[in-house]
C-alpha cells in the first residue's frame, strides 16, 4: 500500500476559513527500487501514468535515491549539490519516466532503473478522483535546457486551464518566483503548492489532473494535493462552464 499522510493546511490560506481543506501528501517510500507504478495510489484517489517519447508503453517507476552504483548517479543522495532542500535530506524513493522497461523476472520490477535523458524526455500525468486546488512536489536533478522546456499543465475534466513553466520559479518577475529554488545537476528542490487560482486566471477554481511536460531527465517525490471544498467545487464548476460558454 502506498504511503499517504495529511499535512498542514497553510497552503489553503487563500480560501475562506470555513472551507479549508487539508492537503494530502503521497510519498513513494513503500515501493522498491525499479517497481512499476500501476494503481498503488488508489488509497489517496490518485493515479500516475507516464509517456516516454522514445519508448512506447513506458510506465512510471520508482528509483531509490539511496542506492549506490545505479545507472544514474545524478539521482543519488544525500548529499545533494544544489537546491532549497538541505544537502543531507533523505528522500528515499522518487518516481521517474524510465529509459527502459526491462523486467527479466516479470515481477513488476525494472532490473536497471534509469530516467529518460532525451530532450524532451516525456510526461508524467497525475489524475485525481476529486477536484483539487493546489499541487506541490519535490523535484530532483533538473538543469539547464531541461528547466527551460519543462512545464506543468493543469486540466479540469480533460480541458486545459493553465500552465506554469519551470523558468517561472527562478524568474523574479513571475508570481511563481521562489528565491530559494536553485536548479542544477544533482539538485533537490521543494516546490510549494501551486494554487489553481494563480494559474487559471479566473477560468477555473479547481483541477482534476496535472501533466508535467519534462524537458529532459528529472525525478519527482512528495506529491502534495489540496482538495477543493464541496462549496468551492460547485462555484468553480459554475464559473468554468460560464467561461467555456464565453470562449
Amino acid at each position: 500500500m502506498a504511503c499517504a499522510r495529511f499535512v498542514c493546511a497553510l497552503a489553503c490560506a487563500s480560501l475562506a476559513p470555513s472551507v479549508l481543506a487539508e492537503p494530502i501528501e503521497a510519498t513513494f517510500e513503500n515501493l522498491v527500487h525499479g517497481e512499476i507504478v500501476n494503481g498503488q495510489f488508489a488509497d489517496v484517489g490518485m493515479s500516475i501514468e507516464a509517456v516516454n517519447f522514445q519508448l512506447p508503453g513506458a510506465m512510471p517507476i520508482a528509483f531509490d535515491t539511496q542506492f549506490i552504483n545505479t545507472a544514474d548517479p545524478d539521482l543519488q543522495g544525500p548529499p545533494w549539490s544544489h537546491g532549497n532542500l538541505a544537502p543531507n535530506t533523505i528522500l528515499g524513493n522518487v518516481i521517474i519516466v524510465p529509459e527502459n522497461m526491462v523486467d527479466a523476472n516479470n515481477d513488476g520490477i525494472v532490473d536497471d532503473p534509469d530516467d529518460e535523458g532525451a530532450r524532451p524526455a516525456g510526461e508524467l500525468m497525475f489524475s485525481f478522483d476529486q477536484v483539487m486546488t493546489g499541487f506541490g512536489f519535490d523535484v530532483l536533478d533538473i538543469e539547464g535546457v531541461t528547466q527551460e522546456t519543462t512545464t506543468i499543465e493543469f486540466f479540469l475534466f480533460g480541458e486545459s486551464v493553465g500552465s506554469v513553466a519551470f523558468t517561472d520559479f527562478t524568474d523574479p518577475q513571475s508570481v511563481f518566483y521562489d528565491e530559494t529554488i536553485v536548479f542544477g545537476n544533482n539538485s533537490a528542490n521543494r516546490v510549494s503548492p501551486i494554487m489553481i487560482g494563480d494559474v487559471s486566471e479566473g477560468l477555473a477554481d479547481g483541477y482534476t489532473s496535472v501533466t508535467i511536460h519534462m524537458g529532459g531527465s528529472s525525478a519527482f517525490d512528495n506529491i502534495v494535493t489540496i482538495p477543493a471544498p464541496a462549496s468551492a467545487v460547485l462555484l468553480g464548476l459554475g464559473g468554468f462552464a460560464a467561461a467555456r460558454r464565453r470562449r
